[in-house]
This record gives structure tokens, C-alpha cells and sequence, in this order.
């Protein structure tokens, strides 16, 4: 060993510690559900953990969820309306997203979710009116 490969040696206070513990285990999917069209299974099985499924129109009231209409599934309870948004596979877990809200503003939102299909109703009545005038 010469001077040189001495000025060279990384003391040890700047070497890398050891990572202490095992890392952690990638959960796994079940690829047969992928596969298969399991669609109705999987809609029975939300709906038993997380709620009642509705189709919302969401504007900004829950940004990790998204806006524009979202398929959720809402369980109310005595204080609190629990929103979950998941897609796919209910046993994976990596694609579920919750928030919650409080009762009076999820009933504020359900009733305006309600105006919006209303109107859709009727703009959708209308064109089929025009649609019959113009062919008959």
C-alpha cells in the first residue's frame, strides 16, 4: 500500500450504512381475475365493503379522486359519508381511492347529482322529440 492509496480510502463515516430489516413484499395480483370478465363479482364485492355504487358528476370536491363523472361507491354513516373510487380488481388495493365528507355536504352533493341527471333526462327527451318530428 502506497500514499497514494491511503489518501484515496473512503473513511467510514461516509460509507453507506447497511439497510437494517427485510424490504418489503410487493403484493401480488390475482392474474385469473384479470383475465376472466369478473365485472359483476366485482361490483357485488365493492358494493358489500364499500357502499352503495353511484355514477357522479364531481366538480372539485374531492381532487384526488378526479372530476367529470366518476363511477364511487358511498357508505354513509352516523357522522360521516365515506367516498371510495376503485377500479378493477377489489383485492388489489393499489388503484382505491377514499375521501370523506361530512353528511350534510354529501347530501348537498347527492341532491345536485340529482338536478344533473335530471336535466340530462330532459335534453335527452328533447332530442329524441326533434329526431321523431324530423323523420315522421
Amino acid at each position: 500500500m502506497n500514499y497514494l492509496d491511503d489518501l484515496l480510502d473512503i473513511p467510514e463515516f461516509l460509507r453507506p450504512k447497511p439497510k437494517r430489516g427485510r424490504p418489503r413484499k410487493v403484493q401480488q395480483r390475482n392474474e385469473y381475475s384479470i383475465v376472466e370478465n369478473n365485472w359483476d363479482e366485482w361490483h357485488e364485492i365493492k358494493q358489500e365493503k364499500y357502499g352503495t355504487r353511484y355514477d357522479l358528476q364531481l366538480g372539485d370536491e374531492a381532487p384526488r379522486i378526479g372530476s367529470g363523472l366518476r363511477i364511487v361507491y358511498v357508505k354513509e354513516g352516523r357522522k360521516w359519508a365515506h367516498m371510495t373510487s376503485h377500479s378493477g380488481d377489489p383485492t388489489c388495493m393499489e388503484g382505491r381511492v377514499r375521501k370523506r365528507f361530512s353528511l350534510k355536504r354529501w347530501f348537498q352533493m347527492k341532491a345536485s347529482h340529482e338536478k344533473y341527471l335530471a336535466r340530462q333526462q330532459r335534453a335527452r327527451n328533447k332530442l329524441r322529440k326533434r329526431a321523431n318530428e324530423a323523420n315522421a
